[in-house]
């Protein structure tokens, strides 16, 4: 109960630096939710449309990609990243931006196969109305998607919620560098192993009610009234 209310008080106070690390976590989390949007929507839409054994190919890999183990995608990163691997140039390891890739490689199939689903799930009066106003490729794809945007929207939250979660490709892409790096997954772990009870239940508090908030979303009347 020490160590509870311990945690509590570190929330309730405004703790800099347990603000600092939810605030680094959720920076890296919506950047890395945001790229995989970019690319995951549009990749969805066009294999919805899309026909042959590779397309068939394309979306039964996006489909196995969203269950990649954190641990590897951050492995397989961590190589290619590295001083003496093909992107050590660019110097990432270790920062941000790393984490923002690791996570957007978790993310973007998770985008880009439940957009599939969406679409392919519209009405076929949704694509023949579509076609039949001469609609651009581009204004196309934005019609049909928002006909669909409550299963995206379900899409865009489940994958912030597995890449806001995860433990693996955070802490050997970013380190685990005070002040930069940090987040609640990996600061909890570390925490809980250095016997700091009271920050890691603090933290963990607040990812698990963030966690919490995003599921209910998915769930909640709003989205599931937009489908």
């Amino acid at each position: 109960m020490t160590a509870l209310s311990d945690a509590l008080r570190l929330i309730v106070t405004g703790d800099a630096d347990v603000w600092h690390i939810t605030a680094v976590s959720l920076f890296v989390s919506l950047a890395a939710l945001t790229l995989a949007t970019a690319a995951g929507v549009p990749l969805g839409y066009a294999l919805a449309h899309a026909r042959g054994r590779a397309a068939r190919s394309v979306s039964s890999l996006l489909h196995t990609l969203t269950a990649l183990p954190t641990v590897v995608v951050g492995l397989l990163l961590y190589f290619t990243l590295s001083a003496s691997g093909p992107l050590g140039w660019m110097e990432l390891l270790y920062t941000r931006a790393a984490m923002v890739v690791g996570q957007t490689v978790l993310a973007l199939p998770i985008v880009a196969a439940l957009t599939l689903v969406a679409v392919q799930r519209l009405p076929a009066a949704a694509f023949e109305t579509a076609a039949s106003l001469g609609l651009s490729p581009m204004t196309r794809l934005v019609v049909l998607v928002g006909e669909a945007r409550g299963a995206i929207v379900s899409a865009l939250l489940l994958a912030f919620a597995r890449v806001f979660t995860e433990l693996g490709a955070a802490v050997i892409l970013g380190g685990n560098i005070r002040g930069e790096t940090r987040t609640l997954t990996t600061v909890i772990a570390l925490e809980h192993t250095k016997g700091d009870d009271a920050r890691a239940l603090a933290l963990g508090v607040i990812l698990l009610a963030i966690a919490l908030a995003v599921n209910t979303l998915v769930h909640s009347r709003w989205v599931r009234g937009a489908r």
